[in-house]
Parts: structure tokens; sequence; C-alpha cells
């Protein structure tokens, strides 16, 4: 004994849960890139080191949004792979064997991580509402 059963309206199904998706991975991004802010805030108006050429506050930045195994992440600041004109905001950061570290980005990032969550929880809450 068989039975058959026709389902319609799947592709339509299918396009909507897909337009759907399109529009959380924007909300999702937005949140991700608001709530970078704060951190950014912090790194620029650091007293951990002098910025005599002002470039290494002027290139603090936020990164673009990369996914890897279906997790999103932002880069915030300088990187140890940067190699532009504030390349040696690295050093500062990290330190050298000639010279000690001055973080100013990690302290940044614990200090506000807390009120990091609560943006982008608001902000994803505040979209799908």
């Amino acid at each position: 004994m068989s039975s058959d059963i026709k389902v319609e309206g799947m592709s339509e199904l299918i396009e909507k849960l897909e337009a759907k998706n399109a529009r959380f991975n924007t909300i999702e991004n937005r949140a991700l890139k608001l709530g970078a802010e704060p951190i950014l805030e912090d790194m620029k108006n650091t007293n951990s080191f002098k910025n005599r050429s002002g470039n290494l506050k002027k290139a603090l930045a936020v990164g673009k949004i990369k996914t890897k195994n279906g997790v999103k992440s932002i880069k915030i600041g300088v990187s140890r792979g940067d190699n532009s004109s504030a390349y040696y905001g690295k050093f500062v950061e990290f330190g050298t064997s000639k010279m000690p570290a001055k973080p100013f980005i990690e302290p940044a990032f614990e200090k506000h991580k807390g009120e990091v969550i609560e943006i982008i929880k608001q902000e994803i809450k505040g979209a799908l509402k």
C-alpha cells in the first residue's frame, strides 16, 4: 500500500525563506558594525601611546565582515598582518624584542564587550519586530 502526497507552493516558500535570510544577513551585518563602534572610539581616544604622526589613530577602522565556518566576524583597529601606513600599530599593541607592548586594542575590547553584545542584541531584536 502506498500513498501520494502532493505539496504545492514549495518554490514560493523557498523564495520567501531566502528573502528573509538575505534581510537577516543585512540586519546582522549592520548590528556587527554598530557593535564595533564603541571599541573603535575607545581605541582612537586611547592614551596608551604617543600618536606623534597621527597616522595610527587615523588608520584605525572597522573592517569588512567575514564569515568562516558559519561564524561572522569583524576586525577593528589593526592586525598582525597589517602592512599599511600604520603598520607599526601591531608593534604598539603586541610589543617587540626592543619595545614593550602598549596595548590599546585588547583593553578597548575588554572594556566594551558587554556593551557590544547589548548593541547587537538590541539591533537584531528591533529589526525583527
